[in-house]
């Protein structure tokens, strides 16, 4: 006889509760799309860091923040988006399993 006092059906109906967060595709899709995002913006930066010739160089208010407060250092910004882009692919790769596994 179920009964809903009885305490292991209410530890059932709160474990289906908890997981609000459930993976999808589309959390697959845009943790791909930010680590993506995060290695292409490695690039462009470097590049534009590096390129012979190249005297003006546009970066945004957060990324002056972050390059002044490392004493100018592009290895800092290179290193925020490697985070970036780590976070994106870590996000796809947890998500998949997760999908996979059910």
């Amino acid at each position: 006889m179920n009964n809903l006092n009885d305490p292991n059906i209410r530890e059932e109906v709160n474990k289906q509760d908890d997981d609000d967060d459930a993976p999808s595709w589309g959390g697959v899709i845009v943790g791909l799309l930010l680590g993506i995002a995060g290695i292409v913006l490695i690039f462009y930066r470097y590049q534009q860091f590096h390129s012979p010739g190249n005297d003006s160089i546009s970066i945004t208010k957060i990324e002056m923040l972050i390059y002044k407060v490392t004493g100018e250092s592009i290895w800092a910004l290179i290193a925020a988006y490697a985070l970036v882009a780590v976070a994106g692919f870590y996000l796809a790769i947890s998500n998949f399993s997760k999908l996979r596994s059910r």
